[in-house]
């Protein structure tokens, strides 16, 4: 590894050690009640040590994922507000009971000696949202420029932390710089807009850190890569500094298109931009990373399926292994979406072919899940498994599943092909045989695209222009029959003129005159010689005998081409396939057309033509691992137990958490990673994972494609912006604090980046003057709503296909415009501990759902119910206030209407959006205002109406701003 690899591995690493958002929850995590001495004496009392260990023992499902056994990370609340209470009722509505406002991580050693973390380099920390400014104003212990500018002034004083000792005289030092007050004392001193000190527990409290356990597979990881010299193409170009050479864009071309081998969906085919995007990934080299820019609707997961689809096609075309293909992303939703979409391909009727024909297996993807996510996974019918072969693996590996998967296998192949094959062999080769036909014809077909397009039929149809081109043809040959007679007619003409009278040119002249007839004043004069005349009807003679050449030999060669081309619907049409539905429609066939045709016919019968060849290849036993092998982790038992795994389901889907674990292999004596061993790695919602989440993982694949959308919600970051600098200070990734920007500029910093800026940076296209592809025909909501998002952060490049809503004569709700309000006036919110609500907004929500459910669900007869409604609103105590107004007044509705914030309905769609304002007309909006990413999602998850509830007067009147663009979005039209 390059010397610039090796620190910014260091520097991701350590970006992953210094996590901090632990979640911790005083109401759902153990805690331990320390006293502060213990603390700063760094040795709390052996009895309680003794029961952290013993919990963290029975919380710790997973072998591989335990730490050292006499040693736990921890997490210490060192400051915690004191919760006060004044006759039974708490006096802080701000404060909810046992809140930490100062955190500090530490290891534990069995007997209660703790000691500072000097390789992870973990800080003490206040939780942001105790840091002004804030979003809401609430309690406040400091500023968060105080804090950033502590750290970047003592990055060499963390550099030299040994002692715990010097660990404690440290977090006092920060502690007290920011709050102003001193650590032994139990107040803080009053900020601005406060009345009194801030009262503190004198308790301190000790919790387990689950930090280390959800990042410890990728600390593993990146601790490998830094031992590791072996080169790793992906990885490196994933973490460069310069960014990649530009190429041009790759045109959609015929020789490009006959590239496309598979399609997982049949009921509709690919977009211009979906269809551009298979294309650049058929061009993709190892260690390449293709990053394709989705914004909502514009068909990510039909890119995806693709994309899996066409390289599992063609492995089969040549009878290689299947490829080993993984999806993963950061949080789970986004994992469970790819699962969902893989187990539900709509079917288009073509015989048997579109089941399974092994048992046991009901979709294309499979599940690797973390110890604490399987009870989820089994409760969801998610086919899972990790490399131990657990679960699904083992169940149909069994031997009574294999044997009926032969059965099915002989049953269904002979149903399919009208045979009677009694050898799996016989079937296996005989789904080769019909892929290579297909994959013959569709290569036919489209060469035949390109040649049609060499004729020049004027706009027309082929067989169309066969008729015109006869007509032509029929007509220049009587032209050439009329100049033959008409020649002879001058010929005999001028030789009855007496010789005598030839010498005088006026009274020949006036001879001509009177024989031409009107066609040949255009081409004659009256003053041409005989001879001339001649000439002109002989050039005209030898032009038409040309064109008459050329057309009959250009109706030949499309009849010839009519002849192939009908050859081939014939060929289609002997093995079931009947290309054209549309007998109007036979010869148009431009190439566009063409591979949409392919795409619905070809390509999809293809991929389930390689789903039931792999099938036998499995069924059959290839890299079968023996009983003593089933269980272990040797690297050439992991090869066989992925290759197994790739033939039944073509992708494998896990987090970036799990990832590093599954291709962690044995031998040697010793523990190695399976690097650029996975084909392909598609990385779904890339906007939302941090770079030094996901960089390891590309370690271990030979190239990338990257999805995923920049105005959608941002990652969570583990650090702020001081500490990340003071990591890449200290991993010589720079060389002074005032470099990092340049760090940011190519997303390679751990905090305000995204492994979508990062793919950006490293791919080598670039359209509508931003890196990566655009996916730009949006297909889910009425063009007024996505209109909304065009304008905030699209710049006008999405392409809005489903059309107007007013214009819609088969809408649903006629009566509603597509984006509208519903005014409730407001002078103010109130306020929850941290978080806002409108009691008067949400009662008036639950009343008008009352009132109008019954009519939305009747106007949408065959939705499900869940998918009918969902209302967002952006503070948590809000939602809490809606379900409750919704339990009171429309109880029957409770289970029916999701109420969340922004990011619990991201990748989610309904068809009626509420927006729940909260804020009253003396408010504003900051909150609305403050990220446009989040309107960009509340938006865009309403597919044919979007409303907003509440104060319109706390909107802003600056279009410029989400809030609004969003008022002059819906202003004049208001619902009942």
């Amino acid at each position: 590894m390059k010397e610039i690899g090796e620190k910014i591995t260091r520097y991701f690493r350590s970006a992953v050690a210094a996590q901090t958002h632990t979640g911790i929850n005083f109401k759902t995590d153990p805690f331990y009640i320390l006293d502060s001495a213990e603390l700063i004496n760094g040795q709390i009392d052996a009895e309680i040590s003794a029961k952290v260990f013993s919990e963290a023992i029975k919380k710790n499902s997973d072998e591989e994922n335990k730490l050292p056994k006499n040693v736990l990370n921890v997490i210490i609340s060192a400051k915690t507000v004191k919760t006060i209470f004044d006759a039974y009722e708490k006096t802080q509505d701000e404060v909810d009971e046992l809140t930490g406002v100062y955190f500090i991580p530490a290891i534990l050693h069995r007997g209660g000696k703790l000691t500072y973390d000097k390789d992870d380099k973990k800080i003490p920390w206040f939780p942001r949202e105790y840091l002004q400014p804030m979003v809401e104003p609430k309690l406040s212990v400091g500023y968060l420029d105080d804090v950033d500018q502590f750290i970047s002034n003592h990055v060499d004083r963390m550099e030299q932390l040994k002692t715990w000792s010097d660990y404690v005289e440290f977090f006092k030092a920060l502690y007290e710089s920011i709050t102003g007050a001193s650590f032994e004392g139990i107040e803080i001193p009053n900020r601005e807009g406060e009345d009194s000190p801030l009262e503190l527990e004198n308790n301190v409290y000790l919790f387990i850190d689950n930090t280390v356990n959800s990042t410890f597979h990728i600390m593993n990881l990146y601790n490998h890569l830094l031992k590791e010299n072996k080169p790793k193409a992906l990885y490196e170009q994933f973490i460069s500094n310069e960014p990649s050479n530009l190429r041009s864009l790759i045109e959609n071309s015929t020789s490009k298109m006959q590239l496309h081998a598979g399609q997982m969906g049949g009921e509709y085919s690919l977009s211009p931009s979906q269809r551009e995007a298979v294309n650049h990934f058929n061009q993709m080299k190892d260690g390449e990373i293709l990053a394709v820019n989705g914004p909502p609707g514009t068909g990510k997961t039909t890119l995806l399926q693709s994309i899996v689809a066409d390289l599992f096609v063609k492995r089969a075309l040549l009878k290689e292994k299947a490829p080993l293909i993984v999806a993963t992303s950061t949080n789970n939703q986004a994992v469970t979406n790819i699962i969902a979409s893989f187990g539900n391909i709509n079917k288009v009727g073509i015989s048997n072919l579109e089941e399974r024909w092994i048992e046991g297996v009901q979709s294309f993807a499979t599940y690797f899940p973390s110890g604490q996510k399987i009870k989820e996974a089994r409760n969801n019918g998610f086919q899972f498994t990790n490399s131990r072969g657990d679960n699904f693996v083992t169940d149909v590996e069994t031997k009574e599943n294999l044997e009926n998967s032969m059965a099915k296998l002989l049953h269904c192949c002979n149903t399919y092909f009208g045979t009677d094959y009694v050898q799996l062999s016989d079937c296996q080769a005989r789904l080769h045989d019909e892929l290579m036909f297909f994959e013959e014809r569709k290569q036919a077909l489209l060469t035949l695209c390109e040649e049609a397009d060499q004729f020049e039929c004027s706009g027309k149809q082929i067989d169309i222009y066969f008729s015109v081109l006869e007509v032509e043809i029929k007509n220049l040959h009587k032209a050439n029959q009329d100049i033959q007679v008409r020649l002879k007619e001058w010929h005999d003409y001028y030789k009855k003129i007496p010789f005598f009278l030839r010498w005088f040119a006026r009274r020949v002249q006036t001879k001509f005159r009177l024989f031409m007839n009107v066609e040949e004043l255009e081409f004659l004069k009256d003053s041409m010689k005989y001879k001339e005349i001649e000439d002109i009807y002989s050039l005209r003679y030898a032009d038409g005998n040309r064109k008459f050449a050329e057309l009959t030999n250009k109706q030949a060669a499309i009849k010839k081409w009519i002849q192939r081309y009908e050859n081939e619907l014939a060929l289609l049409s002997d093995h079931g396939i009947v290309l054209h539905d549309d007998e109007v429609a036979l010869y148009d066939i431009a190439t566009g057309k063409m591979n949409d045709l392919l795409d619905k016919k070809i390509r999809y019968v293809d991929f389930w033509l390689a789903v039931h060849y792999f099938e036998c290849r499995w069924a059959s036993g290839e890299d079968a691992l023996t009983e003593k092998q089933c269980g272990t982790s040797f690297k050439n038992v992991l090869e066989k137990f992925y290759s197994r795994l790739a033939m039944i389901t073509p992708c494998l889907v896990m987090t970036f958490f799990m990832l590093p674990k599954q291709f962690l292999a044995y031998g040697d004596q010793s523990r190695f990673y399976l690097y650029n061993y996975i084909d392909l790695l598609i990385v779904d919602e890339a906007g939302q994972v941090s770079p030094e989440i996901a960089a390891g993982a590309f370690s271990l694949a030979k190239k990338a494609v990257i999805v995923g959308d920049v105005y959608q919600i941002e990652p969570v970051w583990g650090i702020n912006r001081a500490m990340d600098k003071a990591l890449a200070l200290s991993s010589k990734v720079i060389k002074q604090l005032n470099e990092y920007e340049q760090l940011e500029q190519c997303g390679l910093n751990g905090y305000g980046s995204s492994v979508m800026k990062v793919a950006a940076k490293s791919c080598n296209y670039q359209k509508y003057e931003e890196r990566g592809l655009f996916l730009s025909e949006h297909r889910r909501c009425y063009d007024e709503i996505i209109d909304y998002c065009n304008k905030l952060v699209y710049k006008g490049n999405l392409e809005p296909k489903r059309g107007k809503g007013v214009e819609h004569k088969g809408r649903a709700m006629k009566e509603w415009p597509q984006m509208g309000y519903r005014q409730i006036d407001s002078e103010n919110s109130s306020k929850q501990g941290t978080s806002r609500f409108n009691r008067q907004e949400a009662s008036q929500i639950a009343e008008w759902l009352s009132e109008h459910y019954e009519h939305i669900q009747a106007a949408y007869p065959s939705e499900a119910e869940k998918n009918l409604i969902g209302i967002i609103t952006p503070f948590k105590a809000q939602v809490r206030c809606i379900q409750a107004e919704i339990r009171k007044r429309a109880p029957n509705l409770q289970s029916k209407i999701s109420v969340g914030t922004v990011h619990t309905f991201q990748g989610a769609e309904r068809n009626i959006i509420i927006l729940s304002t909260v804020y009253g007309e003396k408010d504003g909006c900051f909150f609305i205002d403050m990220n446009k990413s989040l309107m960009n999602v509340a938006v865009s998850r309403a597919k044919d109406h979007f409303f907003v509830f509440g104060e319109l007067q706390c909107l802003k009147d600056t279009p410029s701003s989400a809030s609004g663009l969003l008022k002059a979005s819906v202003v004049g039209k208001a619902i009942n």
